[in-house]
């Protein structure tokens, strides 16, 4: 899948169109937005995906098995994203990046 930014203000949103990509999809779009949380020195994170399929015929039930598909891979893709967020050499590459914060 080929796809472009809509939107990018860092460090709390990202927004991204489906530019090319598989023929099922007749359009798929989704935001990333981070918000910090009530605990200090942490954050919320709410992806949201939308998308279409076709053919339209079968739509309601491709659209149905889409969101399960795509649910399972973005809870994978959180997964790893909290790994992440906890591991010591992206964090240290973090503070590097961030002099004086």
């Amino acid at each position: 899948m080929v796809s472009e930014y809509v939107s990018y203000a860092p460090p709390t949103n990202v927004g991204m169109k489906m530019v090319r990509g598989p023929w099922f999809f007749e359009m798929m779009a989704g935001g990333w937005r981070f918000a910090p949380a009530p605990e200090p020195g942490h954050a919320v994170a709410t992806w949201r995906y939308h998308f279409r399929t076709r053919p339209a015929l079968i739509r309601p039930l491709a659209d149905r098995i889409g969101v399960w598909l795509l649910g399972r891979d973005i809870r994978r893709r959180i997964q790893g994203f909290a790994r992440g967020c906890q591991d010591p050499a992206v964090l240290a590459a973090v503070a590097a990046d961030r002099p004086g914060r």
